[in-house]
C-alpha cells in the first residue's frame, strides 16, 4: 500500500475527483477519462485513479440502464391484471401492483451502494491510498502494466536484422 507522502496534493486532488464525479451522473466517466488522458505522462497514480474511475463509472451507467430496464418490466408486468379486468380493481389495484412500485427501491439501493463506493475511492485517493475496486482495479491495473511493458520495451530486431549487424 502507498503512503499519501509518495503523491503530491495535486495527484492526489486529480484522483479524488476523478472518483468524486460519480455523483453527476451520466458525465462522471468524463472526468475520469479527461484525467486519465491528461495525467498519462505525468501522474502515473492520477493516471490509474482517472482510468479506474472511468471504467466502474462506465460500468455503473450500464448496470443502472439495466437494473431500470429490468425493474420496467416487472412493474410493467404488474400492470397486466389491472388493465385486463379493470372494473374489478376500481377500488384498489390488485396487490401484485404494489409488489411492483415497491420493487422501485432496488434501483435505488444499487444506486446508492454503487455511488457510496465511488466516494469511498474518492477518501482513499485523497489519502493517497492506492485504491482499487474489487474486480475492476486489478483489470484496469494489469491492462496499464502491459501497455507500459510494449511502450518501454525495445523493438525486437528480426532474424535478418541481426545477421546484417554481424
Amino acid at each position: 500500500m502507498t503512503v499519501a507522502n509518495e503523491h503530491t496534493q495535486e495527484e492526489r486532488l486529480l484522483a479524488a475527483l476523478a472518483h468524486a464525479a460519480i455523483i453527476t451522473g451520466m458525465i462522471a466517466p468524463v472526468a475520469g477519462i479527461l484525467i486519465y488522458v491528461t495525467q498519462k505522462e505525468k501522474s502515473a497514480y492520477a493516471a490509474k485513479q482517472g482510468l479506474q474511475a472511468a471504467v466502474y463509472q462506465l460500468i455503473g451507467l450500464f448496470v443502472m440502464i439495466l437494473v431500470w430496464s429490468c425493474w420496467g418490466i416487472f412493474y410493467t408486468i404488474s400492470l397486466i391484471p389491472l388493465m385486463a379486468n379493470a372494473d374489478k380493481y376500481q377500488d384498489a389495484p390488485p396487490p401484485i401492483f404494489w409488489v411492483g412500485l415497491g420493487s422501485m427501491i432496488c434501483p435505488f439501493i444499487i444506486m446508492a451502494l454503487w455511488g457510496l463506493y465511488g466516494l469511498w475511492g474518492t477518501v482513499r485517493a485523497w489519502t493517497g491510498a492506492d485504491f482499487r475496486y474489487a474486480i475492476i482495479g486489478p483489470m484496469v491495473e494489469k491492462r496499464l502494466n502491459k501497455q507500459d511493458k510494449t511502450a518501454v520495451s525495445p523493438p525486437e530486431k528480426s532474424d535478418n536484422e541481426t545477421e546484417s549487424d554481424e
